[in-house]
């Protein structure tokens, strides 16, 4: 609230942001002045914002970073019950991991879902050739960074033939989303140990873009 208490204070954007980017970010704040109003406007107005402090989450994520898949929303879950790590093709790099295995620690999480998703741009930029309806991929090779994970995903998918399945691009996404679980387990002893003893369980799944189902997968 405001110094008046007549409602969420604007927040002061930087002034050397400019142009389009301005924009973006004017996006942003606005974006989070409707949030705060939703929380004045409810009849339990402290409750709801103690409730936004709270982290309890019971299943963790390692999703892509792509827009159209938030798993709060695929899962209608709400705050503090998800902890979510996404990176393109939910490539399970140091970074990632490490995240994974803080949550495992701090929270005790029983669940871990590897969620891949149809029409994944990330996968279609590592396929040898491109699959159709996928837009083309930016070019890796003007950005070191870009090109070590485009080369990490197709590490996981290795040659996949196009008539390994009707669909080539799902079968990819499937293979790449069993990739990252064997990753997990291989080079995480802590992850390795909790499913061992049988107090956690890492499932696949595929969100699927079209119809916004999630399909989880056998082992």
């Amino acid at each position: 609230m405001d110094e008046s208490g007549t409602g969420p204070q604007r927040p002061v954007l930087p002034a050397r942001v400019t142009g389009a980017p301005r924009t973006s970010l004017e996006r942003l704040a606005e974006g989070n002045e409707r949030f705060l109003e939703t929380i004045a406007a409810s009849p339990n107005e402290a409750g709801v914002a103690a409730a936004l402090a709270i982290a309890d989450p019971y299943a963790i994520v390692l999703g892509c970073s792509d827009s159209r898949v938030p798993p709060e929303a695929v899962f209608n879950e709400t705050v503090g019950r998800l902890f979510v790590v996404r990176v393109v093709a939910h490539v399970a790099g140091r970074a990632e991991m490490g995240s994974i295995e803080y949550a495992v620690a701090r929270w005790n999480c029983p669940l871990i879902v590897v969620l891949g998703h149809t029409q994944c741009g990330g996968i279609a930029a590592a396929l040898d050739r491109l699959p159709p309806g996928a837009d083309k991929p930016p070019d890796s090779a003007s950005s070191m960074n870009l090109g070590t994970l485009v080369a990490s995903v197709k590490s996981n998918l290795g040659w996949i033939s196009s008539s390994a399945s009707p669909d080539p691009w799902l079968y990819a996404v499937t293979l790449n989303v069993r990739r990252t679980i064997e990753q997990l387990t291989t080079w995480s002893p802590l992850l390795r140990g909790h499913v061992q003893a049988g107090r956690m369980a890492i499932v696949g799944a595929i969100y699927h873009v079209e119809n916004g189902a999630v399909e989880f997968l056998e082992a």
